[in-house]
């Protein structure tokens, strides 16, 4: 492979790799679920077929769109015909999707079963093309956009297979974190910044929970709970601590009371071998480095 094709193989790889782990372990429940009243999603009609929510002439606005939805509508982009004829080559296998005559699938099992055939297909299409011929326009089969590039084209696709997963997996986190995200409540409280989880911990018991905080970004819990005496050296020797948290963040105040209750400022994590210090310097904070380098220094 030559330039052109190498970068836009090299995107569309990175673009299916992201949305196909983004999917991973997904229910049927998250699949069809609703997050906004009037949902486009899919549903069986009358005669029990699934089919997806899409009258046309599209109404404005659009209506919010479900998981099945866009899956469906990425199942059906990667695995059209428009791919082998806009691109002049070959076609490779039969249509995945409408346009290859399949219902829609009911389950997500069975979606991601088909997004990965349509993906293939996709994959082999713009395999066959050259630099050469993505140089070429698209030709009468474009109509409007006949004399665009085919590289156009291709990038055309991939941001839309780009946009249609980004969607998904904003829709996966906004569904994860309405539910609960920690097997323990008093972790999950933390997670979230709850003030009041103070008032229900042990300090004895807790000195997971700084750390916990501070990988969150949660300051003023942070700051709270080291009040409230909660131990915050980690268990594991070399693992990153809450002061490396709070110096990479910039967050100087935090800073200055964990050192003030006891946190080693020349601890180093073990994926960077890096103090607190190097964090901060490395992310802009000068000053917070500036003054932990102090602390070392006496």
């Amino acid at each position: 492979m030559t330039a052109v094709k190498h970068v836009l193989v090299e995107l569309s790889d990175q673009a299916w790799q992201r949305t196909r782990d983004r999917i991973e372990g997904l229910t049927d429940e998250e699949y069809l679920w609703e997050p906004a009243p009037g949902c486009w999603t899919i549903r069986p009609g009358p005669d029990g077929e699934w089919k997806a929510d899409w009258p046309l002439p599209r109404p404005d606005p659009e209506p919010f769109t479900t998981i099945a939805w866009r899956l469906w509508h990425l199942i059906d982009m990667y695995g059209e015909n428009r791919a082998p004829n806009w691109l002049g080559v070959p076609r490779q296998g039969e249509a995945v999707g409408f346009e290859g005559g399949e219902g829609v699938p009911s389950a997500a099992a069975d979606a991601i079963a088909m997004l990965e055939r349509a993906h293939t297909r996709w994959d082999a299409h713009l395999a066959l093309a050259s630099d050469e011929s993505l140089a070429e326009n698209v030709g009468p089969v474009g109509g409007a956009y006949a004399d665009r590039a085919r590289a156009g084209y291709v990038l055309h696709m991939l941001d839309e297979f780009i946009h249609h997963g980004a969607e998904i997996s904003l829709l996966r986190d906004l569904w994860r974190w309405q539910h609960p995200v920690d097997a323990d409540p008093v972790v999950e409280r933390v997670m979230r910044g709850d003030l009041g989880v103070i008032e229900d911990i042990d300090p004895s018991s807790g000195n997971h929970l700084v750390g916990v905080a501070a990988g969150y970004g949660r300051w003023n819990l942070v700051s709270a709970l080291v009040r409230a005496g909660v131990r915050f050296d980690p268990e594991t020797p070399g693992a990153r601590t809450a002061l490396h948290s709070a110096a990479g963040a910039g967050e100087l105040e935090v800073v200055k009371l964990l050192v003030d209750h006891g946190a080693d400022a020349s601890a180093k994590d073990s994926e960077f071998h890096a103090t607190p210090a190097t964090w901060a310097r490395f992310l802009s904070h000068d000053t917070v480095a500036d003054w932990l380098d102090s602390q070392t220094a006496t």
